[in-house]
């Protein structure tokens, strides 16, 4: 189960960097579309974990798990609302809500304590999630686009 996991992690990375790296390659109207779809991505998948929430089995933290849920799941929702109105405010948020999260899955998640490769590849994952966001702001910022 721990390597189907990682697995598809790693799989969810691969549209991030694709979508990171399509506006170098492509024309400018179609690369701006490419980083909103990254944004609107990232805060689909800050809700999903969100909801992710609801299933770890932790008791003593339940109900601040489940609160905690609605709230990333609410930031998933700003990130991908954002997105039509200011890319650069939508993908700062992305990278603030992936940081909290693994925080808080670092901090409240048996699992992410339990299983060192799987807590590495999360960390890795948000690390590189982070680095194609800046990426996406790079070429909003670059002055020769």
């Amino acid at each position: 189960m721990q390597e189907t996991k990682i697995t598809l992690i790693y799989f969810g990375l691969s549209l991030f960097v694709f979508l990171a790296l399509m506006p170098w390659v492509v024309n400018l109207r179609i690369g701006m579309m490419a980083i909103e779809t990254l944004a609107i991505y990232g805060g689909v998948v800050i809700a999903f974990l969100g909801g992710f929430i609801w299933g770890w089995g932790d008791q003593k933290n339940n109900r601040l798990n489940l609160w905690c849920a609605i709230g990333f799941s609410l930031m998933g929702l700003s990130v991908v609302l954002l997105a039509s109105f200011s890319l650069t405010i939508s993908l700062l948020l992305l990278i603030v809500s992936l940081y909290i999260f693994l925080y808080f899955e670092s901090s409240h998640s048996t699992y992410y304590q339990s299983n060192i490769k799987y807590a590495d590849a999360r960390n890795l994952i948000t690390n590189l999630v982070t680095i194609c966001c800046i990426t996406s702001l790079a070429f909003i910022y670059n002055p020769y686009t």
